[in-house]
């Protein structure tokens, strides 16, 4: 690829390793890094960053609309034009300073949409829509099933890309069966991917350390470990818990640990090594999503469980992400139901039990899902 704007919002700008592969691939590359939740206080989220070669070339501060934890979703459709006109007056500039842009790319509906609306006026050649989730238009909130509602319209059109990529057949069904695109058509299904580490240290760990990456809030659930913490002190004395991120649910879960046997440890938003030398550090990756009907994670794909497995950790998870199936095949981790508190304990018992297969696994599975492997399928048109 000569050129390419690839638009996602923080922290999954290199989820599966996409940015990584972007940078390896193309000769320029133009990132749209925008803000939804608080991640990282006093940290201005949209910004557009050009690479050249794969080097950070420049990088520029896009305006950004302050927004408190309650206006959040009221305030979206604003912060929603606001960022479509920047992506469009930068997009013009771009194509002014270096020539018309190859491909627009991007996993959003509504930035899907943007990309489409780039290639009507000539700034962009092709558009890639890669499809990533699924927001079901049923809320408990009435303002966040309203913006679910409307952000389902840029979805359905936003089907009509150059390229339309799944990361899984479960999205793929969806929309055929609902009818926006059609049934005799071949999809591509690409899964976020994994990466691979020379270094990892493969051996039984003696201390049961619980693991958790992402954004911080109730639907990931967490609450699960602080439900369970006595029991699982009391199979695992040495046990702990380290979680990675942060997000609008923070504060919440910082008090539960507070009143938990359980010793955790909250890091907030970590980059590179650090990154992995705290999770490569934990027995378990867990992801306990919680079995709401109006939870996301049923249709999209686990990027958490990917870092797990590019380190080679055993992973929990509940039956809501459609990949628990190929943790479970695979035998690089365990099922669990939410509601039951004996399959949590007994799922860690049995890991630890027999650490290294279930790690070996992990890391075979993994070098399945090898970003390298399974990305240039998504750019072949």
């Amino acid at each position: 690829m000569k050129s390419i704007i690839y638009v996602n919002y923080s922290p999954y700008e290199n989820s599966g390793k996409i940015l990584d592969y972007l940078l390896e691939n193309s000769d320029l590359c133009f990132l749209f890094s925008l803000g939804f939740h608080n991640l990282k206080e006093k940290k201005k989220y949209n910004k557009l960053s050009i690479f050249s070669n794969g080097k950070l070339s420049k990088e520029f501060s896009l305006f950004q609309l302050p927004s408190s934890q309650k206006l959040l979703f009221i305030s979206l459709p604003v912060r929603s034009f606001i960022t479509f006109i920047q992506i469009l007056i930068y997009t013009y500039w771009l194509k002014g300073k270096y020539g018309k842009i190859d491909t627009y790319f991007t996993v959003n509906a509504f930035t899907a949409w943007a990309g489409n609306i780039m290639k009507r006026f000539g700034l962009v050649s092709k558009t890639i829509f890669w499809v990533w989730d699924f927001y079901p238009p049923i809320h408990d909130d009435k303002i966040i099933m309203l913006m679910r509602q409307i952000y389902w319209q840029f979805d359905k059109i936003s089907s009509h890309s150059d390229r339309v990529v799944f990361v899984n057949q479960r999205l793929l069904d969806l929309r055929k069966d609902i009818g926006i695109i059609p049934k005799n058509v071949n999809y591509p299904i690409i899964p976020i991917g994994t990466d691979k580490f020379s270094n990892l240290n493969l051996k039984d760990k003696k201390n049961m350390i619980l693991g958790f990456i992402g954004v911080v809030k109730r639907s990931t659930g967490l609450d699960i470990v602080f439900n369970n913490a006595n029991q699982i002190i009391k199979d695992f004395p040495n046990a702990r818990f380290e979680v990675i991120g942060s997000g609008p649910d923070i504060e919440y879960f910082k008090s539960r640990a507070k009143n938990s046997v359980i010793p955790t440890t909250f890091h907030g938003y970590l980059e590179g090594e650090s990154f992995n030398q705290v999770l490569g550090e934990c027995s378990i990756g867990i992801a306990p999503y919680l079995p709401d009907p109006s939870n996301v994670s049923h249709y999209g794909d686990a990027g958490k469980v990917k870092r797990y497995l590019s380190l080679g950790l055993p992973v929990i998870i509940t039956d809501i992400f459609e990949f628990a199936k190929e943790i479970d095949k695979n035998k690089a981790g365990e099922i669990i139901k939410y509601d039951n508190p004996k399959e949590l304990i007994k799922a860690i018992g049995k890991v630890m039990l027999n650490y290294k297969q279930y790690q070996k696994n992990a890391l075979k599975l993994g070098g399945k899902l090898y970003y390298k492997k399974i990305y240039p399928e998504m750019f072949k048109f």
